[in-house]
């Protein structure tokens, strides 16, 4: 806190009321003290050293002498609050106070109090008190531990949890009284009995005197009146939960006790995180802007003129004007599917309800910025938004508010009013349900220069979240940096044994409770840039460990990662070392794998391991609880030595057990984007695409050798652009939007695929490269494209060959297209689903024409040159002489299907293959620059 300034300046809330008010809270005339953040407020620099009763022109508070900082301006709900740091900030009337202004003068003594703040820190220490100032007894009083006094009797509500913003409020007399948290009547039974401190001072912000009891809070308002408010009550806990975005139980009532501006009877089921906007004039409410104060991100609504603070918002209403809205409590992320809307396809499980009062014209709708396509979705009477919607798009528009960028709508709710929110989500595989970690490194590094430290990582899941890096942690002393080329031109976070990261709150509160399921991937490759260490090698962990672990501490319950035996044998293991497959020769941990696993804690089963799209089933077994909400990466969270380097591409973790359909919709898209074929040769498995479309069928199953593909799947966020094969045993091919095979998937070198789903996928048949008799490859590729195709290009390692061949069928017979090879690379083409390709090494032909006998003569010849004197008589062994310099000769242009009967020696133009083609008196081949010996 800063010492208070010698400079003082005031800042004078105009038209404040002396004895006689027209404005009251909720209307309730009666109020003795009123201590409101907006309004009496005095400043010194950035300290406030004063605060005034708004009630009467008397009882108000002043710096405390002994006080060696002051409080300073803070904001709840966009209206000013005060500030106490919890080590000596203080105010205090500047002499004794009546107790008659707090309570009735003559037992039982009756009070009715309110309170609205934040708390900030852990002390349980008072917020105000009307007492002696030693802790011995107070006339009134409440406290930041959820506690409520009159005359030294107390009545606790509950204990807040930091940063909550709550209105604490009691009623009644010191024979009985209820104490009231948020509107709900919580607690009646006294603590300790009846005492009086007579005149004294009234204290905010700690136990008057004390020297150790200061309250850690931010403070918006108290009211104190000196009889019960019963009837009022309702009234009073509506002005102050409408202006501070406090969800409140019951009706929220205006001033005028008749205006029934939230209506909870009819909006049952809409009864969550309460907020919205309202005039009230006798109760001095002019909330312009607001936003629920409950944890989690909120919808912010207000009127047009949005500021950073609400008295900044030039919008206006009129008395008695209420626009108040809640919501039924679900999720506030995109997880239900919507279909009929453009460019979306995911809406909001949080749906919300308006209550609009006095016809309230538009207002702005806004939502932190960060989803894509972001829509603000409307109906009048569905809540489902299945027909009826009225869309409004919010992407377009931004506005910052208080350093927080904002989507926003400008539009009316009418009175009982549904919307929702909707946007177009990604998710690997698509799916999106509980995805609570998805870092992956094309997207969200603080850097993208090769070798630079990753400081943090932004995770691409809807729930947000960043992986930091560790401070101080044992064991732990490295750095991750970044690599522009990790596996199949997708970068990589390369960690050496001793880096890590972590990620605070990754999982929800419920994580370690027994039953909660999870599924975890990482794709890796063991070594980053040397040997794998040998032993365990911890990659994620979900336990209670921070990112600053300084000394061996109990976190290891929840570690998964390989156990590499040699440098290209591994198995894997989890927290459970019953569970270990530490002995099984999994997988070569050189190469670039996908791990994963799903399970559900407390629950006994046969868990498999997930190797490469291949199933790795342990004993059954009950996974341990997770000890804690953060999750850790290639970090030993118990201090330990089971650390390991890596490069990692991608890590995904999902807070449910997923089934086995999306996990190979996961592994799908892990596998096509990082070159890695899944499966095996003996038990291939199928890629699937977000829309459950198999993109590449087991059943091509003798072609399950180094799988590649070139996709695009906006859903997943799937864009490959190049590809080459990552397996162990390489591939001889690289496929490329463009003829660049060398630049980054995301390098603008690449073309971009033009069509969402579009798959063109290849394996081959684990020949090898060798040719046979026909100078054809021995190995053969088979193709599956789905989608609106595009031009490829495609480049072989293989220097003799010459042409790309494909066909019909493997044995390169039917329909047979070669495609010349320049710089072992083909120009664009388009290879039709279902077709096999090979490479061939032909020749240009260096036979000579057959001249001979050269005494048979060319007797037709057409010509648009001037007729030379013995032509066409001087061209041996022609049937028919052609001659022109500016003129080309068509020949017949159609397909091959479509010549019914075919004579040998025929010759075509195909339209669909694009090449002339020689019919040989059982197949057509595409006519190539060879001896064409091959064909006959």
């Amino acid at each position: 806190m800063k010492k208070t300034n010698t400079l003082v300046s005031i800042f004078l809330i105009t038209n404040m009321l002396m004895l006689t008010k027209a404005q009251n809270p909720g209307g309730i005339t009666g109020n003795q003290l009123w201590y409101r953040g907006d309004a009496g407020i005095t400043t010194a620099g950035s300290n406030v050293i004063a605060w005034n009763n708004s009630s009467y022109n008397l009882y108000h508070l002043v710096q405390q002498s002994t006080a060696a900082t002051l409080p300073t301006p803070s904001y709840i709900n966009f209206n000013p609050a005060v500030r106490f740091d919890g080590i000596d900030d203080r105010l205090a009337t500047s002499s004794g106070i009546p107790q008659n202004v707090t309570t009735t003068s003559a037992a039982p003594y009756a009070t009715s109090q309110y309170v609205v703040y934040r708390k900030l820190g852990p002390a349980m220490n008072p917020l105000y008190s009307h007492s002696d100032g030693a802790g011995g007894t107070w006339n009134v009083g409440g406290n930041s531990d959820g506690g409520v006094l009159i005359t030294n009797r107390s009545i606790i509500t509950s204990a807040p949890v930091i940063n909550e913003t709550r209105l604490q409020s009691l009623d009644g007399s010191s024979n009985s009284a209820v104490a009231y948290l948020n509107g709900t009547a919580s607690a009646n039974g006294f603590n300790n009995g009846t005492a009086t401190a007579g005149t004294k001072n009234f204290w905010i912000g700690g136990e008057g005197t004390s020297t150790n009891k200061f309250a850690n809070a931010d403070i918006a308002e108290i009211i104190v009146y000196n009889t019960t408010q019963t009837v009022g009550r309702p009234q009073i806990e509506s002005y102050l939960s409408l202006k501070y975005g406090i969800t409140k139980s019951g009706n929220y009532i205006a001033s005028n006790g008749t205006t029934n501006y939230w209506n909870t009877s009819a909006n049952a089921g809409y009864l969550s995180n309460i907020t919205g906007i309202g005039r009230d004039d006798n109760s001095a409410l002019y909330q312009k802007q607001s936003m629920s104060t409950n944890s989690g991100q909120q919808i912010l609504i207000g009127l047009t003129g949005m500021a950073n603070t609400n008295a900044s918002n030039s919008g206006t209403l009129a008395n008695l004007q209420f626009l108040v809205v809640g919501d039924n409590g679900a999720t506030k992320s995109p997880s239900v599917a919507i279909s009929g809307i453009a460019g979306v396809n995911y809406r909001f499980a949080s749906v919300w309800k308006a209550q609009n009062t006095g016809s309230v014209g538009t207002v702005r709708m806004m939502w932190p910025q960060g989803l894509k396509n972001l829509k603000l979705v409307q109906n009048t009477s569905d809540p489902t938004f299945t027909t009826g919607n009225t869309v409004t798009d919010m992407s377009a528009n931004t506005q910052t508010i208080n350093g927080v960028v904002y989507n926003y709508a400008d539009v009316t709710l009418a009175n009982v009013q549904y919307f929702t929110l909707a946007a177009f989500v990604q998710a690997p595989g698509g799916v999106v349900s509980n995805l609570q970690v998805w870092n992956k490194a094309d997207s969200g590094t603080n850097t993208t220069t090769e070798g630079s430290t990753v400081t943090s990582w932004n995770s691409s899941a809807v729930a947000g979240g960043q992986l930091q890096a560790l401070s101080g942690f044992i064991n732990h002393p490295g750095a991750p940096t970044f690599m522009n080329l990790g596996s199949n031109f997708n970068p990589a976070v390369r960690m050496v044994a001793g880096a890590g990261l972590g990620m605070l709150n990754a999982f929800s509160t419920t994580a370690t409770i027994s039953g909660t399921g999870g599924s975890f991937y990482t794709v890796s490759k063991a070594g980053a840039g040397s040997s794998p260490t040998l032993g365990y090698n911890v990659q994620m962990n979900v336990s209670g460990a921070p990112l600053n672990l300084s000394l061996i501490s109990a976190y290891n319950f929840a570690e998964m990662g390989p156990f590499i035996t040699t440098a290209t044998t591994s198995g894997v293991f989890t927290w459970d070392t019953s569970i270990d497959r530490a002995a099984v020769n999994l997988f070569n941990p050189a190469n670039t794998n996908i791990l994963g696993w799903a399970y559900t804690t407390g629950v006994a089963g046969a868990y498999p391991y997930r190797i490469n799209g291949k199933s790795d089933v342990p004993i059954s077994f009950m996974p341990r609880l997770f000890t804690g909400r953060n999750f850790h990466l290639n970090t030993d969270t118990d201090g330990g030595l089971e650390r390991g380097g890596f490069d990692y591409q991608e890590t995904i973790a999902y807070e449910r057990q997923i089934t086995s359909t999306e996990q190979n919709r996961i592994e799908s898209y892990l596998a096509l984007k990082y070159g890695v074929t899944l499966g095996t040769f003996a038990s291939p498995v199928n890629y699937t695409s977000t829309n459950g479309t198999t993109v590449w069928s087991a059943a091509a199953s003798s072609y399950h050798t180094n799988v590649i593909g070139i996709a695009r799947d906006d859903m997943e966020g799937l864009h490959q652009r190049i590809s080459k094969s990552q397996d162990g045993t390489a591939d001889i091919i690289t496929i490329s939007t463009n003829n660049n095979f060398t630049a980054t998937n995301t390098s603008a070198n690449h073309t971009d695929i033009t069509n969402d789903q579009f798959y063109f996928v290849t394996g081959n048949n684990g020949a090898l490269t060798t040719y046979n008799a026909q100078n054809l490859m021995n190995r053969r590729w088979k193709v599956q494209s789905t989608g609106n195709a595009q031009n490829l290009f495609i480049r072989t390692s293989d220097i003799q060959a010459t042409f790309l061949v494909y066909a019909d069928d493997a044995a390169m017979t039917t329909n047979v297209v070669n495609v010349q090879l320049t710089g072992s690379a083909t120009p664009g083409i388009q290879i039709p689903n279902g077709k096999f390709f090979t490479f061939a090494k032909f020749s240009h032909c260096t036979k000579d024409p057959n001249t001979s006998p050269s005494d048979v003569i060319t007797k037709i010849g057409i010509t648009i040159q001037t007729k030379q004197s013995g032509w066409p008589e001087n061209i041996p062994n022609g049937a028919v002489a052609l001659e022109s310099k500016t003129k080309g000769f068509v020949i017949t242009r159609t397909t091959s299907a479509s010549i019914a009967n075919p004579v040998e020696g025929m010759l075509i133009y195909d339209t669909t293959d694009r090449c002339i083609k020689l019919y040989n008196g059982t197949v057509w081949h595409c006519v190539v620059r060879s001896c064409n010996e091959t064909f006959n």
